[in-house]
């Protein structure tokens, strides 16, 4: 995008390579016009710079031209809003500082979500390596544009971007009141698909950090708290006390919801959010009361300290005969306690440690 001082023509050799005018860029002879030009071949040109338009046949210069965006965001470029963009990239009188400051600020508000990388200011708009921070600074000051990471993003943006973050988890929230929050990958692909880098992160930190979102893997509203129906209430202390009664040798989730008559449906919901809440614990297709796991490592710790760390031994038929289960329950379980730790397996034996 540039401004220039030219006759109508459509093609012609801008002094680097030729190129093509949008359609309908025209001015009188002597007179101004902002254009954007399409170039056929890469051209080195960085806002600011001087070009020289020539005609293809007979090449004679024809205009003249100052580069106000050497890439700029496709989109159209008459209207109302593309010649305030052209204008506030123009920096007309300005005094240098504040003509870059205001071409960032245009620049950076046309990226929407996607931003503008920190790099692209010294790239797209000119400005010295050594002034970037001095830039950035002032861009900030002037809330023109705000940091997030490597990218500068328009205020209002990033405001936009909150505000839909918490309407997606609040959506969430109702259609799904049994979870904790909304996975956190989720949350970045429906609201910061197009996000630059650091986007993310920079708004969701925001957020935190006033309080208004709290999680980690899963993002959840802070006023969100789990809400439970009648049923389902009905559904966790059943299945909660079946699998705390059944110790070591828990039931299905299916008879324990049967037997308390507890419907199919909430019973499964109810053990999803105990897994979850680590109420229940996953060994392979098992599930145990974290209680009874808790007492089965007292269990062992004690007869440890009782026999002497590195001599207490149990293999898979002392851990059956001790603990009143069969070979189906004593494998996932063992497996269990060398991941935590508790045991070390030896051959066909277990050594406490």
């Amino acid at each position: 995008i540039g401004r220039v001082a030219l006759a109508s023509i459509k093609s012609a050799n801008v002094s680097g390579g030729p190129g093509e005018l949008s359609p309908g860029a025209e001015a009188p002879a002597g007179g101004e016009a902002y254009a954007r030009l399409r170039l056929e071949l890469p051209s080195v040109l960085s806002r600011g710079d001087r070009f020289i338009l020539r005609a293809y046949s007979p090449p004679v210069t024809i205009a003249g031209g100052i580069v106000l965006d050497p890439a700029p965001d496709r989109g159209p470029i008459r209207t109302a809003a593309a010649r305030e963009r052209f204008a506030r990239l123009d920096p007309g009188e300005l005094p240098a500082g504040e003509g870059v400051d205001r071409a960032a600020a245009a620049v950076i508000a046309a990226r929407g979500a996607a931003g503008l990388p920190l790099d692209a200011l010294v790239t797209r708009l000119n400005v010295a390596p050594a002034s970037l921070a001095a830039c950035v600074e002032r861009l900030e000051r002037g809330r023109q544009a705000t940091r997030a990471g490597r990218t500068l993003i328009a205020p209002p943006v990033g405001e936009a971007l909150a505000r839909k973050t918490m309407s997606v988890l609040g959506d969430h929230h109702r259609a799904q009141p049994l979870l904790e929050g909304m996975p956190r990958e989720e949350v970045r692909e429906r609201v910061f698909g197009r996000a630059g880098e650091g986007v993310f992160e920079h708004v969701l930190g925001g957020l935190q950090a006033a309080g208004k979102v709290s999680g980690r893997e899963r993002l959840a509203l802070a006023s969100h708290s789990v809400s439970l129906s009648s049923e389902e209430q009905q559904a966790r202390g059943v299945i909660e006390a079946a699998f705390r009664a059944g110790g070591l040798k828990p039931p299905e989730p299916e008879n324990a919801a049967a037997e308390g008559g507890v419907g199919a449906e909430a019973a499964a919901r109810v053990v999803q959010l105990l897994v979850r809440q680590k109420v229940l614990v996953r060994l392979d297709t098992l599930l145990f009361h974290q209680e009874a796991l808790r007492q089965l490592k007292e269990d062992l710790s004690a007869l440890r300290a009782a026999s002497g760390p590195g001599s207490a031994r149990i293999d898979v038929a002392a851990f059956k005969e001790r603990y009143g289960v069969t070979r189906k329950y004593a494998i996932p379980l063992l497996e269990w306690l060398d991941r935590e730790r508790v045991t070390r397996r030896v051959g066909d034996a277990r050594v406490l440690i």
